[in-house]
């Protein structure tokens, strides 16, 4: 195997058995040669992430619903995520591209370098299936899965049920309504119900009236998971 290309292995920490795939990985459509870029094997690699990424998240975070898994997913394989870790990787340094389109951009682009990440995980499902494969995505994204939950977590509840009502009743969003205050003025206490399509869902109370609307989306998602 070429230096350069154990090097990249080397941060990759998978040898290929057909270092073929590899080269293919790094091929840019610009260089025009058909089937043997990179393309089929981003396909490919795209599905296998999805995969490994899905059922990461539903294994470590049994409590949350498919919306918000999904949401999680999203972020992680977002195409900004990828090129980021493409970077990291440095796989900008073996990228090759035609002379035409280096000379047009002499740096791979964000949507260059997704593409090779994924091209890169297909060839490794393919030289040696989908243990490797899962290991190196769940290397590479082994921060983002296990913040994804703290951030989830961390969420308005007002964002989380509003997110439910669009989901579930056609873009209909929560509708928050003050019921009563009471209290001197230095401690007032404010009293308001949420509800979705004329539903009423739950109420919740608060030292102020966005304090009370939190308390109450917080008891109308508990609510809504019995």
């Amino acid at each position: 195997m070429t230096t350069y290309k154990s090097a990249l292995t080397t941060a990759v920490g998978y040898t290929f058995h057909r270092e073929e795939l590899l080269t293919q990985a790094l091929k840019h459509p610009s260089l025009d040669i058909g089937l043997m870029d990179n393309q089929r094997l981003e396909f490919l690699g795209d599905a296998v992430l999805g995969l490994v990424v899905a059922d990461a998240l539903y294994q470590s975070y049994p409590e949350q619903a498919e919306g918000e898994l999904d949401r999680m997913r999203a972020n992680l394989v977002s195409g900004k995520s990828l090129a980021k870790k493409a970077g990291q990787l440095e796989l900008q340094n073996y990228l090759e591209v035609s002379e035409a389109q280096r000379k047009h951009r002499p740096e791979p682009s964000p949507g260059m370098l997704e593409d090779a990440l994924e091209a890169l995980i297909g060839a490794i499902y393919l030289d040696g299936g989908l243990v490797p494969a899962r290991t190196f995505i769940e290397k590479i994204f082994s921060d983002e899965l296990a913040e994804a939950g703290q951030a989830a977590s961390e969420r308005s509840p007002k964002t989380q049920l509003q997110e439910w009502s669009q989901e579930h009743h056609a873009g209909a969003r929560p509708d928050y309504t003050l019921l009563e205050t009471n209290g001197p003025a230095h401690q007032r206490n404010y009293t308001v119900e949420v509800r979705i399509a004329d539903r009423l869902i739950a109420s919740g109370t608060g030292s102020s009236k966005k304090n009370a609307e939190v308390a109450a989306a917080a008891n109308a998602l508990q609510t809504l998971k019995t």
